[in-house]
């Protein structure tokens, strides 16, 4: 039967297209993703030297980052039991900072990039544009907008909470830094002083880079495959739609299925992120027309139902080997965060120099940050658990009695089997969902109120 590519086919195109365009760039930035990815089939010449720029790119951020976090060490190390507290946390922050910010340009370029080239590639040529020809449709473009939303408006907040403190210094005019740390040398030197605040920019850029593209990326694959959840439900909420279609049913015959299956369409909240369309029965009939029907209901029927098994088999590899990418990275994630929250919050109330409120500002977009980078990372978790649970309530809207006895049994399988929820994790142990979330909170401000009662002792 030749109907697949008939079914791919409604009224609009749905080309497909590059989901990770922004996200991918931003991760370029970091250098957490080859710039030569870009030009693949250009000529030797070209591609010769935009990998050569591109390792000395990596290379140079590496650099930055790299003896950013080792001044911050030294600084600790020189400035240990002293009794400055405040000082000392401070400089605690921005070690984490920059050792996470290396570990993930390392994760993500050196350690696994062959898993996250499969991760991308396999959702960009797989994906499902759109759900199967029936009474109703819905397709990725809105997932896709708010993919493309949420990552833009976490990037550019990221950018902006680290890029501030670039300010500082030029808002005083003392010869200050934006990072302060110790340098073997007097940096306040003219010529000096413009390279060391350079690397330091640098360093800023590639801490919002980073943290942007790790957790950004989570994000739009935790909603993109959200939007194939909803074209999935759409597909088997209209499983026997479908399956009319390509028996070539008349008009008769659609009319009064879709009179059936318009009981579930009162039902709020059936998808997480697609709106819902009507085909008008003219179009379906177009659609019957144009394809070579048998007229056996049992062949239609599981030619359409295999289809919405193997769009559902597809989503659960992805979730796996996303899983397999981000489980190691989430399970220290979650005790950097925690670490992170209870020191700037711990900083911010120190803040008495006569400079704070720019800096208390500072800090505070760094607490904002911190709160809404471990935010998306467990609510858009949160939102893939809560749709791998609703397969089974989606095939039920379909007006299955119609056809019980044809149907019963691919129904039962396919339910009990969808019933095994995917829940993504950190290393294994802790589900990411809006508890953890809170208890994260509730965890990190417990050590910031035992870190105040150490400093009260002095």
């Amino acid at each position: 039967m030749n109907s697949s590519n008939t079914e791919n086919k409604p009224k609009d195109d749905f080309k497909r297209r590059d989901l990770f365009v922004f996200v991918r760039q931003t991760m370029c930035i970091a250098a957490m993703y080859p710039f030569s990815n870009y030009f693949k089939g250009s000529g030797f010449l070209l591609a010769f030297v935009v990998r050569f720029l591109d390792v000395l790119y990596e290379l140079f951020n590496y650099f930055v980052s790299v003896h950013i976090a080792g001044l911050f060490i030294c600084t600790i190390y020189i400035n240990y039991g002293q009794g400055d507290l405040d000082f000392f946390v401070n400089c605690l922050i921005q070690t984490i900072i920059y050792l996470w910010t290396i570990a993930m340009k390392l994760y993500f370029r050196r350690f696994r990039p062959g898993l996250l080239d499969n991760i991308l590639a396999s959702i960009n040529d797989k994906y499902e544009p759109r759900s199967a020809v029936g009474f109703s449709y819905v397709t990725m473009a809105e997932a896709y907008r708010i993919s493309k939303l949420w990552i833009k408006t976490y990037v550019y907040c990221c950018y902006i909470g680290t890029i501030f403190w670039l300010a500082l210094p030029i808002v005083y005019r003392d010869k200050s830094l934006p990072l302060a740390c110790w340098y073997p040398f007097d940096y306040t030197q003219p010529i000096v002083y413009e390279v060391v605040f350079f690397l330091q920019a640098m360093g800023q850029i590639q801490v919002a880079a980073s943290f942007a593209s790790s957790s950004g990326l989570h994000m739009v694959l935790c909603v993109l495959i959200s939007g194939q959840y909803d074209v999935l439900f759409c597909s088997l909420k209209n499983v026997l739609a479908t399956t009319y279609v390509l028996m070539g049913a008349n008009m008769a015959e659609l009319r009064t299925l879709q009179v059936e299956q318009s009981v579930s369409d009162a039902e709020p909240s059936q998808y997480a992120y697609s709106l819902e369309e009507q085909t008008p029965l003219p179009e379906l009939l177009l659609h019957t027309s144009q394809m070579e029907s048998s007229g056996d209901f049992r062949k239609a029927f599981r030619h359409s139902f295999v289809r919405c098994v193997q769009h559902h088999r597809y989503i659960v590899s992805a979730l796996k080997q996303m899983e397999r990418f981000y489980s190691p990275i989430w399970f220290v994630k979650i005790g950097e965060v925690t670490f992170l929250m209870c020191l700037v919050a711990f900083v911010s109330t120190k803040s008495t120099s006569a400079n704070s409120f720019m800096r208390m500002v500072s800090l505070g977009q760094y607490l904002l940050l911190v709160l809404y980078e471990l935010f998306i990372i467990c609510y858009f978790a949160d939102i893939v658990y809560q749709n791998s649970q609703r397969c089974g309530e989606a095939l039920w809207r379909s007006p299955w009695q119609r056809h019980l006895k044809d149907v019963r049994s691919d129904f039962l399988f396919f339910t009990l089997n969808s019933r095994r929820q995917f829940q993504l994790t950190a290393g294994k142990i802790t589900h990411l969902n809006v508890d953890r979330f809170r208890g994260t909170i509730t965890t990190a401000f417990s050590f910031l109120t035992l870190l105040q009662k150490m400093d009260a002792r002095g």
